[in-house]
């Protein structure tokens, strides 16, 4: 079946039919078809003898003036609409298999089977493309584009996560056991002030195109990060950086930093292949190449598809492949489970049955969270405005009456052992006198929500409004890849994922386009900085943390940042699904899932 000419047929079976039953003879003249179709008269007669070959319709031309020509539809339209959707779908075209349902699908059930259908077709599957070798695949539809592979530039949670699939750093930071492991460096060391720190590198490394991994690939990534990049911040202090030998690389610090190591963790410093970089960077970034666990095979509107880095040093990945299949937003309420989260082998048996299924909780180390704009003229520049706004949202409330993932309140970036049990500080009588004292006008503020964060904004401003204060919501569609002009607007609710802790914490004081940095006024933005100084040069982990936490309990105490809930993560499997883990960014792990077999 061609998929271009049973689309014909969608459109002339939407057009002629109406009211008649299949078989029934519908008179038409080849220019109305040609209309239809948007084509000249003989393509038309063209389109039709195919039609008819493959048993669609019968064709009875007019003879004579005024004699009209008769179509008879033989397909069901609904049963040919499903087939070509998935058909499209195996193909890898989800987003056309969904605009194709919407055009013709309105007021049947062929998108609810098509969802039904894709529970199927999404998941873990074995599966033998050549008739010989048994290929391991994961299918995971997600309403999250990715936006950037490039580390210097990463923002999201979902495409640091995918970058730590392609890619690897120096050494990896494991939150777990709160130490730093060995990654593409074997070993390291600092002097005593960490100011000098040498790391040294692993033999046998190779990237995905097969040249092995030196130490002037990590040079050209540090380079390349030091100046003009988002994240550049993590390299200020950097004053030398040179190769003491081919596997030795020394970084000199104009200042003590004591978790500069970690920092080599993140996702931003990934290593890259100088040579494939500097031959073609445009093209590079199309389908990047790094020395992770999977390599990227195929990256287009619709999907991403990755491929087993089968010489991993690490060890190879069970799987063979994944797609990442990007699914339109006005599709999300097609489906019947969380698909973002969904692991299911579809050769276990019982494979439907889902009370069985094993679900994997975690609480985000993270928040939800609002950030005042304090360099834009308006009422969120009184602190008392801010406090006023703060003591009248009622988080516990918001969790009820909104749900989802939203666990707990948050009164911090990260959640600890006393969040489910902490109270919430509403209190509405202060919020009231505070807005007297300032003699608030109800002069309107702007928020900017993208995608899921616009529900928590759309509910903060009715609460708001119940006492006067007007709130604006500006809903930005998730999957918009512009960076919004954030300096317009008065407040912007998001949120944060800490992957690597501290140094996630210290990024939103420092990183280029962070909300929190550019919304403080330059005191505010100074005197973090200092902290952040005295905290990278403290010589114990409590003695960071008291830095640290100065910084977030101002934020706090002036409402410089309303601090919202802390989300959860739920993964669902079968229990024949085995190495289910989730990554700091609270996605699964690719690299350890596999399947245990029920023969």
């Amino acid at each position: 079946m061609q998929t271009a000419t049973a689309e014909r047929y969608l459109d002339m079976y939407h057009r002629f039919v109406g009211g008649s039953a299949i078989g029934s003879p519908v008179e038409v003249t080849l220019e109305e078809l040609a209309d239809t179709l948007y084509c000249t008269t003989r393509n038309v007669k063209l389109v039709l003898r195919k039609m008819e070959e493959d048993g669609w319709i019968d064709w009875l031309p007019g003879r004579g003036r005024g004699n009209r020509s008769r179509l008879v539809f033989r397909s069901d339209r609904d049963t040919l609409l499903l087939d070509i959707a998935q058909k499209m779908a195996q193909r890898g075209d989800y987003k056309q298999a969904f605009e194709l349902i919407h055009s013709h699908g309105e007021g049947t059930s062929v998108k609810e089977r098509f969802s039904e259908w894709l529970d199927l077709h999404f998941g873990y599957r074995t599966e033998t493309p050549d008739g010989k070798r048994e290929v391991d695949t994961l299918r995971l539809p997600v309403h999250t584009p990715i936006l950037t592979l490039d580390p210097a530039e990463v923002y999201n949670a979902f495409d640091a996560h995918m970058l730590r699939q392609i890619f690897d750093r120096l050494v990896q930071y494991d939150p777990t056991t709160n130490r730093v492991l060995p990654m593409l460096a074997h070993t390291w060391e600092c002097n005593a002030d960490a100011t000098v720190w040498q790391f040294h590198l692993r033999k046998g490394v190779r990237f995905h195109h097969g040249r092995e991994l030196t130490a002037d690939d990590v040079i050209f990534t540090i380079e390349r990060l030091r100046f003009g990049k988002s994240h550049s911040w993590m390299l200020r202090t950097l004053v030398k950086l040179e190769i003491v030998d081919t596997r030795t690389i020394r970084f000199e610090l104009s200042k003590p930093n004591r978790i500069f190591h970690r920092f080599m963790s993140s996702a931003a410093v990934s290593i890259l292949p100088r040579d494939l970089v500097l031959q073609d960077e445009e093209r590079f970034w199309k389908c990047p190449v790094g020395s992770g666990p999977f390599m990227a095979t195929e990256w287009t509107e619709d999907r991403f598809v990755m491929a087993a880095h089968t010489g991993y040093f690490m060890g190879r990945a069970h799987l063979d492949g994944v797609v990442i299949a990007f699914m339109p937003d006005s599709q999300g309420d097609c489906s019947r489970r969380s698909w973002e989260k969904l692991v299911w082998d579809h050769e276990l048996p019982d494979s439907k049955a889902e009370e069985d299924w094993q679900t994997v909780e975690t609480l985000c180390k993270g928040c939800t969270m609002l950030t005042w704009n304090l360099v834009k003229e308006g009422p969120q520049r009184s602190p008392q405005f801010r406090k006023a706004v703060d003591l009248l949202i009622d988080r516990n409330a918001m969790i009820r009456e909104l749900g989802g993932d939203r666990m707990y309140p948050a009164q911090g970036f990260r959640p600890d052992d006393s969040t489910p049990i902490r109270r919430d500080s509403t209190d509405f009588n202060r919020a009231l006198e505070l807005l007297r004292e300032i003699e608030y006008d109800g002069t309107p503020v702007t928020l900017l929500a993208r995608g899921v964060h616009a529900e928590d904004a759309e509910w903060i401003s009715k609460r708001c409004a119940e006492h006067g204060i007007r709130i604006q919501v500006l809903s930005i569609p998730k999957k918009k890849a512009e960076v919004f002009d954030y300096s317009e607007v008065d407040g912007i609710i998001y949120g944060l994922v800490f992957a690597e802790d501290d140094v996630c914490e210290i990024e939103t004081y420092e990183q280029v386009g962070s909300y929190l940095k550019e919304h403080l006024d330059p005191d505010m933005r100074r005197w973090a900085r200092d902290q952040v100084d005295l905290a990278l040069a403290a010589p114990s982990t409590e003695a960071r943390r008291v830095h640290l936490a100065s910084i977030e309990t101002r934020l706090r105490e002036e409402a410089h940042v309303m601090f919202l809930t802390h989300k959860k993560v739920n993964t669902s499997y079968q229990p024949g699904i085995k190495g289910v883990t989730m990554s700091p960014f609270g996605w699964i792990d690719f690299k350890t899932v596999w399947v245990q077999s029920s023969k």
